[in-house]
């Protein structure tokens, strides 16, 4: 007998490993992806910027089936053609729970809306924060029947401090929250950055480090919501160009424009080296000893702080960064606020001068984010499963 099924967008490397924690933790689930994206295929990603596919395997460990095969457009015809499987699915087996990732498409609002109009068990997860849902305006009608819908949801799952705040201000009863912290695997980070330490100096010699001056690190899209140009403007004010290094990893439109500045301004300490995929991505955290992540308030979390920190890394994070209340204080990184060049110049003077410090940091982050597992994620579901059959029955 199923005990849960899912309904989400397309295999994300963060989520699957949420949900084989799920069966793992006992669990019987469906889950059920609206298009295949890049899990087992090649696919452009528009932000990259270039085509790709994950090097880890995103459909096996659980139950999945795909309604798009490829990649989807979202466009109302598309969601046409797919709503009676999709329907028949999510609406079959009513009193079976359904957990909705997001609410990414029309069809999904309207399985929402039936379901909670039929007083079917329901469940919700979001990275949605108040900073991300007043970035984005929508129209008066749409935010009034979220509220409504979620309101009426028979559990909600949050995955940090300020997911809950967004979910309580739309009205979610208290009694109804679940934790769910959002999540990386640890373990796999942890041990990989283990293994490479100890190459860690012929390392930085290949991709043009010097191992012994300090390394900020910039990891994720080269695009505007990320500002890694700020990041690089704040390195040069901050006059470490000769004293410290600056490595970006990824790929995005602005990297054309950050290799242009490099080139014209001399850099010799400012290195691209491009996209990592999933099994690299730990290399980048040994180049690299501290994390800069000053993006735009749509940056519902950063994950790429979880991963830092289970590298044992420490980090700066803008104030607009979802995770900043639950994953980074002074003692393991610093909070800047965005748009303030000034303060964040200050930072990474105040961070390089600490740099002796950074190790024991690290530590500190490591602890921290060891509360942010994908076990504790799965018994989060579990305890909201266990609140729902109490008054079901």
């Amino acid at each position: 007998m199923t005990d849960l099924k899912i309904l989400t967008s397309h295999p994300v490397q963060y989520q699957v490993p949420f949900f084989r924690a799920m069966m793992t933790a006992g669990l019987e689930i469906e889950v059920a992806f609206y298009q295949q994206g890049t899990a087992g295929r090649i696919a452009h990603d528009a932000e990259f910027g270039i085509d790709l596919t994950w090097d880890i395997d995103l459909l096996s460990g659980y139950p999945q089936q795909i309604f798009v095969k490829g990649e989807a457009t979202y466009q109302r015809a598309e969601q046409a053609k797919i709503a009676p499987k999709l329907l028949s699915w999510a609406l079959r087996d009513p009193n079976t729970p359904l957990l909705i990732v997001g609410w990414f498409a029309e069809i999904v609002w309207l399985v929402w809306l039936w379901r909670t109009i039929r007083g079917l068990p329901t469940l919700t997860i979001s990275e949605t924060t108040p900073l991300s849902f007043a970035t984005m305006p929508k129209p008066a009608w749409r935010v009034s029947l979220l509220r409504w819908l979620l309101r009426h949801v028979s559990a909600a799952l949050y995955i940090g401090s300020r997911n809950r705040e967004f979910l309580t201000q739309m009205g979610v009863s208290p009694d109804k929250l679940f934790h769910t912290p959002y999540s990386i695997d640890n373990v796999r980070f942890a041990n990989e950055v283990s293994r490479l330490m100890p190459q860690r100096h012929e390392l930085c010699q290949q991709y043009g480090l010097d191992s012994n001056k300090p390394i900020f690190l910039f990891c994720g899209k080269l695009i505007p919501k990320k500002r890694p140009l700020q990041i690089l403007e704040a390195y040069l004010a901050a006059g470490l160009q000769e004293q410290a290094q600056l490595l970006f990893v990824g790929e995005g439109q602005l990297k054309a424009e950050l290799k242009r500045q490099i080139k014209a301004k001399k850099l010799k300490h400012v290195q691209v080296i491009g996209f990592l995929n999933q099994t690299q991505m730990p290399l980048a955290y040994v180049l690299g000893e501290l994390l800069c992540l000053i993006s735009e308030p749509t940056e519902t979390w950063g994950l790429v702080v979880n991963e830092a920190l289970a590298c044992g890394r420490p980090v700066i994070v803008a104030d607009t960064v979802g995770c900043g209340p639950d994953l980074v204080g002074s003692e393991n990184g610093w909070v800047t606020p965005l748009d303030d060049h000034d303060r964040l110049t200050q930072t990474f003077i105040k961070a390089f001068r600490q740099y002796e410090t950074w190790p024991k940091m690290g530590q500190v982050g490591r602890e921290k984010v060891s509360r942010h597992t994908f076990t504790t994620m799965a018994d989060g579901v579990k305890s909201a499963l266990q609140f729902i059959k109490k008054f079901a029955n």
